[in-house]
């Protein structure tokens, strides 16, 4: 598929390697937030990854966080934030929390990165992109369209509003560490960029400094 197959292509994507960065600034590379966002991981620290199915460059973005999943510590939760910053981003966002819901988001969320960013498939409304989930396998699309009307999902997206909003986010991918810490593409350099920004917040939030 195009999307794992970025993933032998992810060593090329590198433009500064992470261990050669003398000094992540604050204000430079990242921003901090006057006021933190809450985060929903319990007592593990927490990394969220903002993006939108139909972005390419959060597309590109993907092999580079499968690898760094790979090496996660065990006391850092990775949570998917879907944006909406834009009224058509809305269904997809909503693709996300409906599969979610019915727990097959390992079963479709690298497939839908494919149809929209990869493929540019027309999925913009719920019959479509059910469609899609029962076409993949994953799910009927009648039970995606009940989980799509259903409250859980209408709180979800709510939620994610409120995250975006409260953490300034403008665009996509964009990386929350701890509620605190925002961290674009434009502002690291490239996508290892903010994955070892990410590792050095979350290592200055773990040891309290």
């Amino acid at each position: 598929m195009l999307y794992r197959s970025l993933i032998a292509l992810s060593a090329f994507l590198a433009m500064v390697p992470a261990a050669l960065a003398a000094e992540w600034e604050e204000g430079t590379h990242y921003k901090t937030l006057s006021e933190p966002v809450e985060t929903r991981s319990g007592d593990q620290l927490e990394l969220a990854e903002v993006f939108w199915y139909g972005c390419p460059s959060c597309y590109s973005m993907q092999p580079v966080i499968e690898e760094w999943k790979e090496t996660k510590p065990d006391d850092v939760n990775l949570r998917h934030v879907p944006a909406s910053l834009r009224r058509d981003w809305e269904p997809h966002a909503k693709a996300f929390y409906a599969a979610r819901q019915l727990g097959v988001v390992d079963g479709i969320h690298s497939e839908l990165f494919d149809a929209l960013a990869g493929e540019r498939r027309d999925l913009n409304d719920v019959d479509a992109i059910a469609a899609f989930f029962e076409e993949q396998g994953v799910a009927e699309a009648s039970e995606v369209r009940d989980a799509w009307g259903s409250f859980a999902v209408d709180t979800a997206m709510r939620r994610g509003r409120q995250f975006q909003q409260g953490a300034k986010v403008t665009g996509t991918p964009t990386l929350v560490v701890e509620g605190q810490y925002v961290i674009s593409v434009r502002a690291a350099g490239s996508y290892e960029n903010m994955l070892a920004i990410a590792d050095h917040l979350l290592e200055k939030e773990r040891s309290g400094d």
